[in-house]
């Protein structure tokens, strides 16, 4: 025995100094014994069947005599026949079952073994940081999805899969670009400047905040930790929650090929009602009414014309019936002491608008291998390449003139089409363009002529080492690799179709973004269970690195459109290139994790995690972050068991802190700025001036992280032995010490320092109800609805905070999002309409008002402008000092909803199976700044442009002075689609987001192709969204950005698919 101890310790000692293990070759075969061979006097033959809880043959399911490599494979029928040497243990294992162990002697009968769903197995065990327990143990927020659940909503990507999957976690998509894409919220958000994503972590490797490398059919299970009790053991990396992801691995036995393939086609859902030419030129000519301005352009002044326009549809034109192929094969199998999957997808998505196309294809192997009975060797290569085609501004069409006629220039009416009959683009060029010829593009032809690609490729690997030491005691350690390659180039040509766009010279630009990170981690962990007691202990070590490094460029004037090389350019003084190596960004930490169990009622969980981060300064490098959760299993007590109504009552309490290292990581370089920089002394004479770099920004020398802090309260209930299972939490999250831009006083010759100021607060509950059960032995249901309220609010930050992007400045869209104590962190910042001035007296008497409010210092109700028309807005004076101004701005609402729901279901009759999901999200308000432009005939920055007929319509005028909106104009002196309001629209929403109908074939009729399931299924995805929104897009809003949450400022359209599939295992 100490023999056998002291190998283990001298290999753990070794490869720990070493730092990584030489992988062994896999020498074991697998036998496969027959029932003709010579038997020896003690050898005898076991027979049996293999069947599943339907009574079902199982094909290919692995017999194997424990502890050698005799073994076979059942056959077509579930049959096998094995010829062992002596009495012994067989151990039977097919994918998605528990393996069982039987003993067998000679005196054995023929056997007929029942394997078991392993979906039980997966509800009993959760995997969290580090570890995995029980379900029964958890004393954290923890919500499991299954791989089969995931798969059937039919994803692009991990997010698409976990919308309305669990309690407390927003997903929404950011749009419908064929390249996928989500926002992922968990518990609302914590941070201003930072990013809110969750930490993603792959079969117990970090891998960041994005999981476009992974392909969904890989997936095994994913939790969702969402209190800090669960998350803290990440530290720094976990304050948005964390997503963890066990991808599929090799199993014992005979190689299993399992194909699946998906085609569909996708086509848009919503088209916005916007007018046809006739309505749109009649909408001009009520405007320049209203301006006082004359029509001049014949083709669009003379309505004797109007029925001889032509009109174009250019939603109708830009779209088109898209189709997706997603296909996935893999192959998995292996020794007893080797096991292997290796797994190929590629997809190919058209999206629905014109010149936009993602294609992607993954890879992934996963290898164990056993080297002897306590240590266990795993590694793991994945590999993603995808590549994106897009046409520009998706969104841009539904505003766009919907003609492009003209007149010549003998008057004579010229009806333009998409494309000429020779195959030319369609468009008529006149000497002398009018207001609105002038920005009459062919929107179809500069889409297809313009050249936008985006590609990236992603590479990570990692390798791990399991030594079982003693009994109770093991070591794992796990290295770890992730490139990540980012480059996009865009070609766009002179455009000679409009008197806007001609003098503007061709253009090419490229960019490459790169990141490299390493990392280790390594832990220990202890069991022990005594009589009532168990205890588990765990204590390791986690460093990464990360190398960035980014370039830009761009030239105009190219020679030609096919030359694609930036020093080219025929105008060498347009080149500009920015870009170099990033500041290493590097973590090390020590972590550790507590968790007692008494009389299995009594539960503790606790854990600590000191962190170090680069971003810091040398003081306050490192953070400590603490949890502690206590549990209590009441239905393990008499007096409640005497109850006869609960199988499960756990009430779970928890409290934890988690870190946040914000935006900190460059703040050295890019607060340092050489623009206008030029520094001047005198010299034998002379002035001297050279330029030079200055800071921008203070920053604050004793930066430190943010705290995120988390209190949290749960209930978990079963009932009818657990068919109906509940869990309800309670969480207040709070996020101190932020770090933000805070405003100092102007004699330190900054505007702002980056400093700790100001706390952040979310308050939410969320519930989660599942009903499972077999009703007869032909139909089984599953049903699960989950839901969860949120209330975010800005505790202390400071002085107000902007969004500082700026939308349109002409139409006052900028600073329209605002951080401000007492409020939604990004609330929607701007005017209130009160009302709508009928005529010139009114507005006389707002002037007058405002001039004797004021003392004559000015004479208008706002802006000192005097332009205010009958039909125009009336802003409210929010501050009360007579006029309205900047000043006057104030919160309109916020994008977070109060309550959001998901709905899944999921029932199977015989061989049909039938799945919907529901997603649904109220309280959510939308400043939609696609709602103003669409609400407008004129736009400063594009010229002319379509709007809603809902607006034409409904819009002020004389003869409509009760029109709920303001007056139709093209000049718009007022600033009526300003941000107001009136443009704060509710986002209430329900959707139908994914419809399936699955039919399996009967075993008996497959397996004369030599397979063992098939399955075919008919499905729609995106099947409705029902909302009051829909009229100015789809409601479903995903930003990345926190400050931009809830704004709408137009995006690609979202399809409807209708697929078959069809799944395959051999």
């Amino acid at each position: 025995m100490k023999n056998y101890l002291s190998q283990k310790l001298v290999c753990l000692t070794l490869l720990s100094l070493l730092g990584t293990g030489q992988m062994a070759s896999a020498n074991a075969t697998f036998r496969t014994e027959k029932p003709h061979l010579q038997t020896t006097q003690q050898s005898f033959t076991v027979t049996g069947t293999i069947v599943d809880s339907a009574g079902e043959a199982i094909i290919g399911a692995s017999i194997l005599l424990k502890g050698t490599t005799i073994g076979v494979v059942s056959d077509f029928d579930g049959n096998f026949s094995l010829n062992i040497p002596k009495p012994g243990t067989l151990e039977i294992s097919y994918m998605g079952y528990k393996t069982q162990e039987i003993a067998v002697t000679a005196t054995t009968p023929a056997l007929r073994i029942v394997l078991k769903d392993d979906t039980e197995m997966l509800d009993d065990v959760v995997v969290i940081g580090y570890g995995v327990v029980k379900k029964s143990d958890l004393t954290g927020s923890v919500t499991s999805v299954k791989s089969e659940d995931l798969m059937k909503r039919n994803p692009i990507d991990v997010g698409q899969g976990l919308q309305g999957a669990a309690a407390g976690v927003q997903v929404l998509r950011n749009s419908g670009d064929p390249r996928g894409g989500t926002t992922i919220r968990i518990r609302g958000v914590a941070t201003v400047n930072g990013s809110a994503d969750p930490l993603y972590v792959v079969d117990g490797v970090q891998a960041g905040t994005s999981i476009d490398f992974l392909n969904p059919s890989d997936i095994e299970s994913i939790e969702i930790l969402k209190d800090a009790s669960a998350t803290a053991i990440y530290g720094s990396q976990g304050a948005n929650g964390v997503i963890m992801i066990t991808t599929k691995q090799g199993l014992k036995g005979k190689a299993r090929l399992d194909i699946t393939a998906n085609w569909g086609i996708s086509q848009s859902t919503n088209s916005l009602d916007v007018g046809t030419i006739q309505d749109f030129v009649k909408a001009v000519r009520i405007a320049k009414q209203h301006d006082g301005t004359p029509f001049t352009e014949q083709a669009w002044a003379n309505p004797s014309l109007d029925s001889r326009l032509h009109n174009i549809d250019w939603q109708d034109v830009m779209t088109r019936a898209a189709l997706q192929q997603n296909y996935n094969l893999s192959v998995s199998g292996g020794t007893e002491n080797t096991q292997a999957r290796i797994s190929f997808g590629y997809l190919d998505n058209e999206g629905i608008v014109v010149q936009s196309q993602f294609q992607r294809f993954t890879t992934r192997l996963n290898v164990t291998h056993t080297v002897k009975d306590f240590i266990h060797l795993g590694a793991s290569v994945a590999f993603v390449y995808g590549h994106y085609q897009g046409s520009g501004n998706a969104y841009d069409f539904a505003a766009a003139i919907p003609s492009m006629d003209t007149v010549d220039e003998t008057g004579t009416l010229i009806n333009v089409p998409i494309q000429w009959p020779d195959g030319t683009w369609g468009h008529y060029k006149k000497e002398t363009a009018g207001d609105i010829e002038k920005n009459t593009d062919n929107l179809y032809a500069a889409a297809m002529e313009r050249d936008s690609r985006n590609r990236y490729h992603q590479v990570l690997t990692n390798a791990n080492l399991d030594i079982d030491i003693i009994d109770g005691l093991k070591f794992h350690t796990v290295f770890s690799y992730n490139n990540n390659e980012r480059e996009s180039d865009t070609y766009s040509p002179v455009n000679p179709r409009t008197a806007y766009a001609e003098n503007l010279p061709d253009n090419f630009s490229m960019s490459h973004n790169s990141y490299n990170t390493v990392g280790i981690e390594s832990y220990f962990t202890y069991d022990l269970t005594k009589n009532i007691h168990r205890l588990g202990l765990m204590a390791g070590y986690s460093a990464n690195s990360t190398r960035s490094k980014d370039l830009y460029g761009i030239g105009y004037n190219m020679p030609a459109p096919n030359i694609r090389r930036i020093e080219l350019t025929t105008e060498p003084s347009s080149k500009n290139v920015t870009g170099g190596y990033g500041l290493p960004v590097r973590f090390v930490s020590w972590y550790g994790r507590l968790n007692y169990t008494l009389k299995d009622r009594y539960l503790l969980t606790a854990t600590v995690r000191r962190d170090g981060s680069s971003n810091f300064g040398a003081g306050n490098r490192w953070g400590t972050f603490p949890s502690a959760s206590l549990a209590w299993r009441l239905s393990e007590e008499e007096f409640i068991k005497n109850l006869g109504l609960f199988n499960n009552l756990k009430l779970r309490f928890g409290w934890g802190q988690t870190g946040n290292a914000g935006n900190a990581t460059n703040l050295s370089v890019e607060q340092i700025t050489s623009q206008y920089m030029m520094y001047y002394w005198w010299k034998n004479g002379a002035t001297v001036t050279a330029p030079g770099l200055a800071k921008e920004v203070e920053v604050d020398t004793n930066l430190k992280w943010e705290t995120n802090e988390q209190f949290n309260v749960g209930l978990d209930l079963g009932f009818f032995n657990n068919k109906l299972n509940i869990t309800m939490d309670y969480f207040i999250r709070s996020a101190k010490d932020l770090l933000l831009y805070k405003a100092v006083r102007p004699s330190t010759g900054f505007e702002s320092v980056y400093t700790n100021a100001g706390e952040i607060r979310n308050r939410g509950f969320e519930f989660s109800i599942n009903y499972n059960t077999q009703i007869g032995k032909d139909w089984s249901i599953n049903a699960t609805l989950t839901g969860s309220t949120l209330k975010n609010e800005a505790v202390n930050v400071g002085d107000d905070i902007f969004e500082s992007s700026n939308v349109d400045t002409g139409y006052y869209w900028d600073n329209y999002s605002i951080t401000r104590n007492g409020y939604p962190v990004g609330s929607f910042y701007g005017w209130v309409v009160e009302g709508i001035f009928q005529n010139q007296a009114e507005i006389d008497a707002a002037n007058a008002a405002a001039a004797a409010a004021t003392n004559g210092s000015t004479q208008y109700y706002q802006f000192g402008n005097n332009a205010v028309k009958p039909g125009d807005y009336k802003y409210k004076d929010i501050n009360g000092d007579g006029y309205v101004n900047d000043d006057d701005r104030t919160i309109l609402g916020n994008g977070y909803p109060t309550f959001n729901f998901g709905l899944t279901l999921g029932v199977n009759y015989k061989a049909f199976d039938f799945s919907a999901n529901i997603y649904g999200v109220f309280g959510q308000d939308i400043l939609s700044y696609s709602a103003a432009r669409l609400n407008t005939i004129y736009n400063a920055r594009s010229g002319y442009q379509n709007c809603l007929v809902d607006y034409m319509e409904n819009a002020w005028s004389e003869q409509n002075p009760t029109g709920i909106y303001s007056r139709l104009t093209r000049d718009d002196q007022n600033h009526n689609v300003r941000v107001s309001n009136i443009y704060v629209k509710n986002g209430n929403f329900v959707k139908i987001g994914n419809v399936q109908l699955g039919y399996t074939l009967p075993k008996n009729w497959v397996k004369t192709a030599r397979m063992e399931n098939v399955r075919v299924y008919l499905g729609i995805d995106n099947l409705a969204t029902i909302s009051g929104y829909n009229k100015y897009g789809n409601p479903e809003i995903g930003n990345s950005s926190v400050l931009q949450t809830g704004f709408d400022y137009g995006r690609y359209p979202f399809p409807r698919t209708y697929n078959i599939g069809l799944s395959v295992q051999f």
